[in-house]
């Protein structure tokens, strides 16, 4: 796949039932279930079987998705989850995404937890099959107090990895300074459990790439804001089937 991101404004894909017209794409809130305390919905997307959509950190190229709730209504809070991506070679670039469909769970609260939330949402996010267009959609669903969660939204929820504090996080996973390459810092990091892929984000501006080694994941700091600066923390994703997250100081 050729990866272009085409910008133009009238390439945008306006879609307010959720299809992106022409693309083969649709976007769709369902019924994420829970209780006043705890609420969900989720944000399906389906895209045709050749078509890629972006991760929160899109690797080497690409968009992230955007979320807008500012049309909802009776909503306190809205925090969008991301189930465990997967890594994509596309002509050398590392792409980190999803392929067919995805949910994203959204993690909701009321202004007041006795009234059904008017849940809004303005998504924007790409779609690259030859090439990369982006697309919107216009979403809304009424979210009562108590509800049954859709089919499909426990897998996904599943899908999105744990929160691991610092003290869980140093028994599952072990990172270390590495040699450098071509002048580039590196960090090896060794898991006490297998895993088929592992993601680290770094602060704006930096950019790490991690790569499957025999020893562990090699973590390379290939882009940063100065020669010499170090972001202070990673947050990393270890994939597999009991996906797990944490932060992890760098030293």
């Amino acid at each position: 796949m050729l990866f272009v991101l085409i910008v133009s404004a009238l390439a945008t894909l306006i879609a307010p039932a959720g299809a992106a017209p022409g693309t083969g794409a649709r976007a769709q809130l369902i019924e994420g279930g829970g209780a006043a305390a705890g609420r969900f919905a989720g944000l399906r997307i389906q895209l045709p079987a050749d078509a890629i959509t972006y991760w929160r950190d899109p690797g080497d190229a690409g968009v992230a998705p955007s979320f807008d709730f500012s049309k909802s209504e009776n909503l306190g809070s809205a925090e969008v989850l991301f189930p465990a991506p997967a890594r994509f070679d596309e002509a050398g670039a590392q792409i980190i995404g999803y392929r067919r469909e995805v949910v994203l769970p959204l993690r909701v609260t009321a202004r007041d937890p006795s009234r059904p939330i008017a849940l809004a949402v303005a998504v924007d996010y790409a779609l690259c099959a030859n090439i990369c267009i982006p697309a919107r959609a216009d979403l809304r669903l009424d979210l009562p107090p108590q509800a049954e969660a859709a089919p499909g939204f426990a897998a996904a929820m599943a899908r999105v990895p744990r929160r691991v504090a610092a003290e869980e996080a140093a028994a599952l996973a072990r990172l270390s300074r590495a040699p450098d390459r071509d002048g580039k810092p590196q960090w090896l990091l060794r898991l006490t459990t297998p895993a088929p892929d592992v993601f680290a984000e770094p602060p704006a501006g930096f950019h790490v790439e991690s790569r499957k080694t025999p020893e562990g994941f090699l973590l390379t700091l290939d882009e940063r804001p100065a020669p010499d600066a170090l972001p202070p923390a990673l947050r990393i994703t270890v994939a597999g089937e009991a996906p797990f997250e944490f932060s992890q100081e760098l030293k």
